[in-house]
């Protein structure tokens, strides 16, 4: 294995360490009730999350083998598809930072999401079984909890206007 190579595999684990968790502190800035959406449903249930993100994941499959290898086509719905898994992900980093350290909601709840999503990514780090299996697990939970999250009631409700006298 050349230096090259080395240094190719090291490029890509920091470019994950350091874009995912950035991309769900966007994800949170921009989108607040939603992302909080999307953590509660992920402490609903991670299973369930699972398992109705693996029908994206088919459906994937499909459009990629259906364009053909290697065509724009397949690349550009390829691309799409797991940077929305990705980024509905944050909703999984926000629930897994609310787990460790719950005491940070109280005066920054950001910091939940930011070091939950360097657990995860530092889990997916892990050579072959994090590569392999960790990573696109994020992703396909990142579907499961943005479709779950799509049929949840939102827990507020719209305020009245104050009356005026």
């Amino acid at each position: 294995m050349l230096i090259s190579t080395v240094f190719l595999w090291l490029a890509i684990a920091a470019a994950f360490v350091v874009s995912l968790p950035c991309l769900w502190l966007v994800g949170l800035a921009l989108w607040p009730q939603a992302a909080e959406k999307r953590a509660l449903t992920a402490a609903k249930g991670v299973g369930k999350s699972l398992l109705i993100g693996l029908v994206p994941l088919v459906i994937t499959i499909g459009i990629v083998s259906r364009l053909g290898k290697g065509g724009p086509g397949a690349v550009i719905a390829f691309g799409v598809l797991l940077f929305w898994g990705f980024a509905c992900a944050d909703g999984l980093a926000t629930f897994v930072g609310r787990s460790v350290w719950p005491r940070l909601g109280e005066t920054s709840p950001w910091k939940q999401t930011m070091r939950g999503g360097f657990v995860l990514v530092g889990a997916a780090l892990l050579p072959a079984v994090g590569w392999v299996l960790l990573l696109p697990l994020i992703g396909v939970l990142g579907w499961g909890i943005s479709i779950r999250s799509w049929f949840m009631k939102s827990s507020s409700t719209p305020s009245e206007a104050p009356a005026t006298a």
